[in-house]
């Protein structure tokens, strides 16, 4: 169907036409171009910058290697200096003191026990004693008392050293190797002789 439009002209509606904005395509390709181009400067300068600092770093360890060096060997030194001076301590806090060893055996002895003699060897001692014997103190003493008194004096004399734990702890035993009647039998006189084996250095520590 046609459509006839009778209306004079300047009553007739205009048809607005729709323009497109007009975009600065160039203007902006430019400052985007621009923009990744000043990243790229600020990466290249920051990488250049880091190796200049890794190769100031490196200048600086190689010239510090020589004194690293010297320090180790000073650190090396300090460390085997505490290691003997701990061994030393150590063998002077488990030193034998005789003085203290004296004094505990003069409080393991009764009145009628007398002590002559003293004897420290090293190497096998007495005659139940092999090769494995390293030390040993020997005692040699007496018992004034008549007929059997004077053996269970020296048994108890024995048990006494046994008992004394700050005696006793630096042997394995004491043994009694000898025992006979002195030379004046008349005043009931008994000679004896023990054995006391100290213990290994295995057993000490």
């Amino acid at each position: 169907m046609i459509e006839l439009n009778l209306l004079p002209e300047e009553f007739r509606k205009k048809k607005k036409k729709f323009e497109m904005p007009e975009i600065p395509v160039v203007s902006i390709a430019v400052v985007f171009i621009g923009f990744l181009a000043a990243i790229q400067l600020l990466l290249g300068g920051w990488i250049l910058m880091s190796k200049r600092q890794l190769v100031a770093l490196d200048a600086k360890w190689e010239a510090l290697a020589p004194d690293k060096a010297e320090l180790d060997s000073i650190k090396k030194v300090l460390l085997d200096a505490g290691r003997k001076t701990n061994a030393i301590e150590a063998l002077i806090a488990e030193r034998l003191s005789w003085a203290r060893l004296l004094n505990e055996l003069s409080n393991s002895l009764s009145a009628n026990i007398w002590l002559t003699e003293l004897t420290y060897r090293k190497g096998p001692a007495g005659p139940s004693a092999g090769s494995s014997a390293e030390e040993s103190l020997t005692l040699s003493g007496s018992a004034v008392a008549r007929g059997e008194q004077a053996t269970q004096d020296i048994a108890r004399f024995i048990k006494a050293l046994k008992a004394n734990k700050n005696f006793f702890k630096y042997f394995d035993d004491v043994e009694l190797v000898s025992i006979k009647k002195g030379l004046h039998t008349d005043k009931g006189l008994m000679n004896f002789t023990l054995i006391c084996k100290f213990k290994s250095n295995s057993e000490k520590s």
